[in-house]
């Protein structure tokens, strides 16, 4: 009897610290802070007439896409969710985030977002804090920041004070 109880006591523990431990294995998500080293103005005159949108202002889970780096005007915002921030070991600032609503100026509006299928987003802060690299892609995050990797949408911007 003492044997069946101390081998049921002892199952019992080792399932314990089973779930316990699968729990703990678990990375928790990220939340955005009030003042994100992300948020802000970012710019590419070279983007002008292009294409690609030239000036990028980024919020709390809301970019503004505007043609020009220096039109008022927007030309497309996109809806996204920080998932990670890391640094790495030269101070640079790491994210990824999903893209998961956009809108083109024809529909902007109160009910004009429309779900779209995730856009993965890996973007990298320099440790001067004024340079913004971003790939996106559209089947999982990015894994490289290469301008010339025709599977992967890249953009460098400028921070603009």
């Amino acid at each position: 009897m003492k044997t069946r109880t101390f081998v049921s006591i002892l199952i019992l523990v080792l399932a314990v610290l089973i779930i316990a431990g699968s729990c703990a294995t678990k990375k928790k998500a990220y939340v955005a802070k009030e003042n994100e080293e992300l948020y802000g103005n970012w710019v590419n005159s070279d983007y002008n007439d292009t294409t690609r949108a030239a000036r990028h202002i980024i919020t709390d889970g809301l970019i503004q896409l505007h043609a020009t780096d220096d039109s008022p005007r927007v030309a497309a915002i996109n809806l996204y969710t920080i998932t990670d921030k890391w640094y790495d070991s030269e101070g640079n600032i790491w994210y990824k985030a999903i893209i998961t609503e956009r809108a083109k100026k024809e529909t902007l509006g109160t009910d004009s977002l429309s779900s779209t299928e995730p856009i993965y987003v890996l973007a990298k802060i320099s440790n001067s804090g004024k340079i913004l690299e971003v790939v996106k892609y559209s089947v999982d995050y990015p894994t490289e920041f290469d301008p010339d990797e025709l599977r992967y949408h890249y953009e460098i911007l400028y921070r603009q004070e």
